[in-house]
């Protein structure tokens, strides 16, 4: 897990990675909400986002489950292994957060 903070628009982005054999076990989510804890109550944060590419909706899935929106899709935004990928990206605000 980390965070690309913006400070200038009290923002960060989340990102992670779980390593193929540790999939479906709750983990990614359990320490998604716990980073959404820490940008909202330590760093003081207005939004976290984050963005999954389309051929993996599993990741969109743990965005959802800890409450964020889908707010749209980037066209050939990444290259990942030489193809380029469309990402879709969430986004949670803090008072979404805590409501």
């Amino acid at each position: 897990m980390a965070y690309i903070i913006n400070k200038g628009f009290n923002r960060a982005e989340l990102g992670y990675w779980v390593a193929k054999g540790h999939w479906n076990q709750g983990y990614c989510t359990e320490a998604a909400e716990s980073m959404l804890k820490y940008g909202f109550y330590k760093l003081d944060l207005h939004k976290i986002t984050a963005t999954h590419i389309t051929r993996n909706p599993a990741s969109g899935k743990v965005m959802e489950k800890i409450g964020m929106k889908r707010e749209g899709i980037f066209r050939q935004h990444v290259i990942k292994w030489d193809k380029y990928e469309d990402t879709i990206s969430y986004g949670i605000l803090r008072k979404e957060w805590e409501s």
